[in-house]
């Protein structure tokens, strides 16, 4: 089990089910639209007009907080955080609209190599088997069991862990963290906080991931 993640939470590598595509379902690089990921369903009305493909299709990721909401949900985004009560990451989960209470899900656990240009510092990618079936097109027989810890358990988890991992006992900033961010340890200095994104509202695709902050004098 690698450091700073969940003991006994399953992960596959990241190359898992890879194929032929030149990124496979683990890969850090891909990206996940909003949206069903469909072609308008071929239905014949009586009256009307045919579905337009943007109710069914893919939502491209923006910048725009407005424009990047899911159109065909009504949770989702992203959220920075520093770690807090259980609490209230648990109900960070829910509002945000996670599959909270499913095991059916897979885990990919990611390290940064460069955590100054990545801006983070370990991360789970966490897809469901929805999502690996109707995204990834992957047969249900090639998918795993299901995981021992629920999606809401495993991010709570990994705080936790990453809270051990990279904060020292007793010390406001932490010299594991230092340069993490770009700091000089006088002037700025690295923290430990957070990010939860959620990638696919509606299939369940989601990232968990630790980053370095800085604190200036």
């Amino acid at each position: 089990m690698p450091e700073g993640f969940p003991y006994g939470m399953k992960f596959l590598p990241e190359d898992w089910q890879k194929g032929d595509r030149s990124d496979g379902p683990g890969s850090a690089a891909i990206r996940l639209p909003q949206g069903f990921l469909l072609g308008a369903p071929n239905v014949i009305l009586p009256y009307g007009r045919m579905p337009s493909d943007d109710y069914y299709g893919a939502q491209v990721q923006m910048g725009d907080p407005f424009l990047n909401a899911p159109l065909q949900d009504s949770c989702g985004g992203t959220v920075y955080f520093e770690a807090t009560k259980e609490d209230y990451l648990k109900a960070l989960v829910r509002l945000m609209g996670l599959r909270a209470v499913s095991k059916e899900y897979v885990a990919f656990a990611i390290s940064s190599t460069n955590p100054v240009e990545d801006r983070y510092l370990d991360q789970i990618k966490i897809l469901t088997h929805l999502a690996l079936t109707e995204i990834f097109r992957i047969d249900d027989e090639l998918i795993p069991e299901e995981q021992p810890f629920t999606i809401e358990e495993s991010i709570l988890g990994f705080v936790a862990a990453q809270n051990h991992k990279w904060n020292e006992p007793n010390r406001t900033f932490s010299s594991r963290l230092s340069g993490s961010a770009g700091g000089d340890d006088d002037w700025a200095k690295e923290a430990l906080a957070f990010g939860l994104h959620v990638e696919n509202s509606y299939w369940g695709a989601y990232r968990i991931w630790s980053r370095p902050w800085l604190v200036t004098k």
